[in-house]
């Protein structure tokens, strides 16, 4: 693992938020929007939750496992920001039946789409090389079948919730709605991470399926972020955080996010983006990145 992540698409490589992403800029602005955030009930999602509610978005919709914390952050959002109404919906994303429930009362709360979703739900199996097969006598079967299981659980969640929860964007979606998928740097950086198969394989799974999304719907806006490096409960029942890698601040994901919903993103249709990464110097490079190879994933040597 190397003790930094930082790449050099823009010079200036950012930790914390900054003017330019501020979710207060009236550019930014996203009242009247109505805006669903999965896993909006801890870590990365309650980043975001704020950031929409500081960008004056008219309706949040969070839906998460854990009804009792959706709650603790709808109350607090709701507290320092009366003006918003935020509603709590639990649910798996990887479960059709869990979202088809969940989008019946999303139709109800918003009937004129969503405009912003963001698809942040997702999981960090295990860190840990792949490991050779047992043998079906072995008093380890128990054991491998809960590794299998938990490896294939980043698939379920990371890959196959984003693919459910697409579908019912689809269904729901006001014109000219942006998708926000929280990818991750494991599923695109080189050399590769030893240990991270499951996770950065689903990772790259799910960003191809936002960039075939992409393809399919030219309506819509569809993205994938890295996020940075959040101490998160998710991180920190990992060992991610003692690789030396710099932290981000919580605030920096969620107000990127807040700016790539906006008009001043549009540039960066269907592009898979760093939250680190200097917007302004993005802009400046508007006629690069409009490029149909850049900031997508693909081959790297082969154009």
């Amino acid at each position: 693992m190397p003790t930094a992540w930082e790449t050099d698409y823009t010079e200036t490589f950012h930790h914390h938020s900054y003017p330019a992403i501020s979710p207060t800029r009236p550019e930014l602005s996203a009242a009247g929007k109505t805006v669903f955030i999965s896993g909006g009930g801890r870590g990365l999602g309650t980043g975001i939750v704020d950031a929409f509610a500081q960008a004056g978005a008219k309706i949040l919709i969070i839906l998460g496992r854990n009804a009792a914390t959706l709650q603790a952050v709808a109350e607090r959002t709701e507290a320092a920001h009366p003006a918003i109404k935020v509603h709590t919906i639990a649910g798996d994303v990887s479960r059709e039946a869990d979202l088809a429930r969940a989008f019946a009362e999303v139709k109800k709360i918003a009937p004129s789409g969503i405009d912003v979703f963001v698809a942040n739900a997702g999981v960090l199996p295990t860190i840990t090389p792949i490991r050779p097969a047992v043998d079906a006598n072995s008093e380890d079967t128990k054991s491998d079948d809960a590794y299998i299981t938990e490896w294939w659980r980043g698939w379920e969640v990371n890959v196959k919730g984003v693919f459910l929860q697409a579908r019912h964007f689809l269904a729901t979606a006001a014109p000219n709605a942006v998708f926000l998928n929280i990818s991750a740097g494991a599923g695109h950086i080189n050399p590769v991470f030893p240990g991270f198969s499951a996770y950065a394989s689903s990772k790259l799974g799910a960003a191809r399926v936002v960039e075939t999304l992409q393809a399919e719907n030219p309506g819509f806006r569809f993205n994938n972020i890295q996020p940075g490096v959040v101490e998160t409960e998710m991180l920190e029942a990992s060992d991610i955080l003692t690789y030396g890698l710099p932290v981000d601040d919580l605030n920096l994901p969620g107000h990127f996010l807040v700016w790539l919903a906006s008009p001043e993103a549009e540039f960066l249709k269907g592009k898979y983006v760093w939250a680190n990464w200097d917007v302004d110097e993005l802009k400046a490079r508007k006629d690069e990145i409009s490029a149909p190879n850049r900031l997508v994933s693909g081959l790297v040597g082969w154009a």
